[in-house]
């Protein structure tokens, strides 16, 4: 890399990810015509976690450095691993990256999942020729699929009368007629209304005028809060269809959904409360709509754990 060359961080958010991060680094290791920046941010992995990581960091990035989450950033750190010793959550965590990548001269930041892989090597310098072309382009992102072959981007926020018929989906989606697969994405780059949080490049002016991500959500809804957050600021987010990345997210691995569904509603009542632009009645609706859907989740959760216990008691006989 020269000193010539655009400076961009590439900020990978771990939490227990050893399996996923040798590939995700590799793809970054191998990018070109950019100065890519590596800034792998811990969330308080367990410490066996954190140890194998810490390995695999050092073993993909030889010029690399192992440094505590609030280390002053060094203009000349190619490499960083930022240990986080609380897990704050998704915004915050990767704010943590977003900031050191800000302070260290770089002028756009790849938000990118450990379970992402990269196997483009212009995939940074392309997004980033696209993210620059307009002064109020925010975010750039690609084709992503997951590993059903189904295409997360580009991605859409779901309008109100959709979400509030949520639940009646839940109940009835096995009787509904099925969408369609995903049309053949254009071959020309197209603005769009959100990004999969997955992998998305950001620029940094646009993340200053924001004051970085809404941290007041734990985890999910930050895609659409970003979508808000550029609407209101008159900026807008791009996709270059041509580009691509795997992201081999394994859903059933997150065993209980309850919690997760908890979370998620949470984020979402947060979200329309701060951006949604639903007056009170229309808020408290789409509330009800959240309720019905945890207890649908809470009756199929039951109803399987009983279940499983009688078959363990059947074969117990």
């Amino acid at each position: 890399m020269t000193g010539a060359q655009r400076r961009v961080g590439a900020v990978v958010l771990t939490y227990n990810s050893s399996q996923d991060l040798p590939f995700c680094l590799a793809g970054l290791r191998a990018q070109r015509g950019v100065d890519l920046r590596v800034i792998v941010v811990d969330n308080a992995s367990n410490r066996a976690e954190r140890e194998r990581m810490k390995a695999i960091f050092r073993e993909v990035l030889l010029s690399s450095h192992i440094l505590a989450a609030d280390t002053a950033a060094d203009p000349d750190t190619l490499a960083v691993f930022l240990h986080n010793d609380v897990n704050s959550g998704y915004s915050a965590g990767n704010n943590i990256g977003a900031r050191f990548a800000a302070e260290i001269g770089c002028e756009a930041v790849l938000i990118v999942n450990p379970d992402v892989r990269i196997d483009d090597q212009d995939y940074v310098s392309s997004l980033l020729d696209l993210i620059t072309k307009n002064d109020k382009t925010a975010a750039a992102c690609s084709a992503v699929t997951n590993l059903s072959g189904l295409q997360e981007n580009p991605m859409t926020e779901p309008r109100f009368i959709e979400e509030l018929l949520w639940p009646v989906k839940m109940v009835f989606g096995r009787f509904l007629p099925k969408k369609g697969a995903f049309a053949a994405l254009p071959t020309t780059s197209l603005r769009v209304e959100r990004v999969s949080g997955a992998c998305f490049l950001i620029r940094v002016d646009f993340l200053r005028l924001i004051g970085f991500f809404d941290e007041t959500v734990f985890l999910y809804c930050e895609e659409s809060i970003l979508c808000a957050q550029a609407r209101a600021a008159g900026w807008h987010m791009i996709m270059d269809p041509l580009r691509h990345v795997i992201h081999t997210h394994r859903t059933n691995a997150k065993g209980d959904p309850l919690p997760r569904f908890r979370n998620w509603a949470e984020s979402r009542s947060r979200f329309h409360a701060t951006y949604g632009g639903y007056g009170a009645m229309g808020q408290a609706l789409l509330a009800g709509s959240r309720s019905l859907m945890l207890a649908l989740v809470w009756a199929k959760t039951t109803f399987k754990q009983m279940l499983e216990r009688v078959r363990q008691m059947s074969e117990g006989a």
